[in-house]
């Protein structure tokens, strides 16, 4: 990082840090009996995509974790009432709960939105990760006020035009109601050369939705994804849940894993258990 962790906190939060990490105590005590603290640890259902819908919950449960991003080859996205029930059956099974879905894309065709909507609101899905076209965002800060479900738009990393640059999110979401804001993707934000925990800070209370991955250099000078613990890993676990924590940030973390498609559960057991280690040893700085 280029600027400090603190200078970033006092520049970007100010008092108001210190408040949050009052709150944050409180819900540490709360959550003593998670080895993820406070916070909602999932998985983006997609890092499982080499399996079927059954297939991917046996293993979620298997993993220890309750709440789910869901892909839409495990769950796509339609309004037949009975295939909606079949998922929310299978869902409530595995004590697992979907906090959100996507990515989804968006035009500025109303019909089409509302059908995303409709499908979110009858699976009980309180954020979208999304990639929208810009023309669409006027509709859906209007459909995200009638609907109270949230839009959190998607970084994709270096090849983004739209949306890969913290700036161009923040201009996404400006002036929009507070249900319009970002699903912060650290793995490509660390591809894109930028900063996920300078990136939150900016983020602030905008920040509805969060992909947990890891990127290194690459052996050619570039970027490319790795485990979360791994020594090259560019990603400061420690110090993004601590900002999390500041925020007072109470929605999804998903943990996206991008490699190993026909056999990523031993990596992503090794990844769990890296934020875990990251949680244990930032409670020794908040206590």
């Amino acid at each position: 990082m280029s600027v400090s962790r603190r200078t970033l906190l006092q520049g970007a939060l100010g008092g108001a840090a210190t408040l949050a990490l009052g709150a944050s105590k409180s819900e540490t005590a709360q959550s003593a009996n998670s080895p993820y603290g406070p916070f909602k640890m999932g998985i983006q259902s997609y890092s499982l995509r080499h399996f079927n819908l059954d297939e991917a919950l046996d293993i979620t449960q298997q993993l220890g974790l309750h709440y789910w991003e869901g892909f839409m080859s495990h769950i796509p996205l339609t309004n037949d009432s009975q295939q909606i029930a079949s998922f929310k059956q299978k869902l409530a099974a595995h004590n697992i709960r979907m906090l959100a879905y996507g990515v989804v894309g968006f035009n500025n065709n109303e019909a089409e939105a509302r059908r995303i909507f409709e499908f979110a609101k009858a699976m009980e899905i309180p954020v979208l990760s999304a990639y929208p076209a810009p023309d669409s965002l006027p509709l859906l800060d209007r459909l995200t006020r009638e609907y109270r479900i949230a839009i959190a738009i998607h970084n994709h990393g270096p090849g983004d035009t739209l949306y890969g640059h913290p700036d161009q999110v923040l201009k996404a979401v400006e002036g929009r109601n507070p249900l319009v804001g970002a699903c912060e993707d650290t793995g490509h934000m660390i591809m894109a050369r930028e900063d996920p925990v300078a990136a939150e800070v900016r983020y602030g209370k905008r920040l509805l939705d969060v992909h947990l991955k890891a990127a290194k250099v690459s052996p050619n000078g570039g970027r490319e994804f790795a485990d979360i613990g791994d020594p090259d890993s560019l990603l400061d676990t420690i110090g993004f849940l601590d900002i999390l924590l500041r925020l007072r940030y109470n929605r999804l973390v998903a943990l996206e894993y991008e490699l190993h498609e026909s056999d990523p559960v031993p990596s992503i057991q090794s990844c769990l258990e890296s934020v875990r280690h990251a949680w244990a040893l930032l409670q020794t700085v908040v206590a």
